[in-house]
C-alpha cells in the first residue's frame, strides 16, 4: 500500500552550531508530519479531532539514525500503518533526503478521548481511511 508522504524543510531552528539536525527536532517534524497526514491524508484534521473530544497521544517510540541532515534540506517523511488496533495506531516513518534514509522510525499512536483521557475506540470512518495506509509486512522498516 502506499504511504502518506509530506515534506519538511531542515530551518535554522531545527539545527545545532554545526549546521547539522539536532536529534529532537526531528521528533517536533515527525509529529508535524503526523499531524499533516491526519489533516491531507485523512481528512481529519487536528482542529477538527479537538473539537470532536478526540486526541492522538504518543504511547511508543523507536528511532534509529542513519545519516545526518543539515541546514535547507527537503526532508521527505513517508508514513505507513503497520497496525490497527482498537485504538492503538502503530506507524512506520521513513525519513529520507535525495533518496538517502536519514532516520527511521515506529511509533505508535493511541485514539483517546481527551476529556478523560481515556483510550477509545477509532470512529469507522476514520479507521476506513487508515486502512488505505496499512503496509504489508514486507513494506515496513528495518531497523
Amino acid at each position: 500500500m502506499p504511504r502518506f508522504t509530506t515534506e519538511i524543510t531542515v530551518r535554522f531552528n531545527h539545527v545545532d552550531p554545526a549546521g547539522i539536525v539536532y536529534y529532537p527536532r526531528y521528533y517536533e517534524m515527525i509529529n508535524q508530519a503526523s499531524e499533516i497526514w491526519f489533516e491531507e491524508g485523512l481528512d481529519y484534521p487536528y482542529p477538527k479531532m479537538f473539537a470532536e473530544g478526540w486526541a492522538v497521544p504518543l504511547a511508543h517510540l523507536e528511532s534509529s539514525f542513519r545519516n545526518p541532515s543539515f541546514l535547507n534540506d527537503r526532508l521527505s517523511f513517508a508514513i505507513g500503518v503497520t497496525k490497527i488496533g482498537r485504538s492503538r495506531i502503530d506507524l512506520s516513518i521513513i525519513t529520507s533526503c535525495k533518496e538517502q534514509i536519514r532516520f527511521l522510525t515506529r511509533q505508535s499512536i493511541v485514539w483517546v478521548n481527551h476529556k478523560k483521557i481515556k483510550s477509545a475506540a477509532i470512529p469507522p470512518d476514520i479507521r476506513k481511511k487508515m486502512e488505505g495506509y496499512l503496509l504489508t509486512d514486507d513494506e515496513d522498516i528495518s531497523f
